[in-house]
């Protein structure tokens, strides 16, 4: 099952449970490097298939990439494995604009 979840309840997780989040940013390295929430495993979407056994579903696992459209994506495709995810429904630019606490290498 997937469930899209907003900035607030993203941060909620990080900020009460973060040991429980496993966040998987699905972008390319250069975006990475440029910004990306404090914690988050690299996984780029083309690299998905092959390295899904490095996710940790034993935690709640969180697709992020920049607009919500690539980890919706890839949140299907874990979710077709039987695994539940949420999915970072308007992506890490827009939803951490207002306040950047949790976000490394922002490029200002």
């Amino acid at each position: 099952m997937i469930v899209n979840i907003n900035a607030r309840q993203l941060r909620n997780l990080l900020e009460n449970e973060p040991e429980k989040v496993e966040i998987i940013d699905v972008r390319e390295p250069e975006e990475y490097e440029s910004v990306h929430i404090k914690g988050s495993k690299l996984i780029p979407m083309n690299e998905l298939v092959r390295r899904i056994k490095e996710i940790n579903w034993n935690k709640e696992v969180v697709f992020v990439c920049r607009s919500g459209s690539r980890s919706a994506a890839m949140a299907k495709i874990a979710d077709s494995s039987g695994v539940d995810v949420k999915n970072l429904q308007y992506g890490i630019l827009e939803c951490f604009a207002a306040g950047g606490k949790f976000l490394e290498g922002l490029n200002k």
